[in-house]
């Protein structure tokens, strides 16, 4: 799986996780034709998935819809970005990204942010350096 990818994958699921979601925004969970026009344009890479979403994720993205507005343009096309990478995964792929995010978690705080560290320098190298790496990745023993 691409590095890359994973990060803003694994940063989208963080996102979504950082939210505190109450009971009741679990029990009720929207279809996608029950959102409304603004919650479906900011969701919009989501909505082929929407309503195979767990209640639970879906409230958390329903709550990061209410904050929205008021992020940078930045931040808000970083988000979009996120959400396109994540609706392009396969099902797979998605389980993989929960998996690898579940360990980061369990990580101390430094160790996590030395694990951050590691893939913003990742991100900075050149395509053709990248390429190498996961091609000497994939033929280790």
């Amino acid at each position: 799986m691409d590095f890359r990818l994973s990060r803003s994958v694994i940063l989208a699921l963080a996102l979504a996780g950082g939210v505190p979601v109450s009971h009741a925004q679990t029990t009720d969970s929207p279809s996608w034709a029950q959102l409304t026009p603004a919650q479906r344009e900011i969701l919009q890479p989501l909505e082929k998935d929407w309503d195979q979403i767990e209640p639970e994720r879906r409230a958390r993205w329903l709550a990061m819809t209410q904050k929205y507005p008021t992020f940078t343009k930045e931040r808000q096309e970083r988000i979009q970005h996120r959400m396109q990478s994540w609706a392009t995964l396969s099902p797979q792929q998605r389980a993989e990204v929960r998996e690898l995010y579940k360990q980061i978690q369990k990580l101390p705080p430094e160790k996590r942010r030395e694990v951050m560290q590691k893939w913003s320098e990742y991100d900075q190298f050149p395509e053709a350096l990248k390429e190498a790496l996961r091609d000497a990745r994939g033929k280790r023993p």
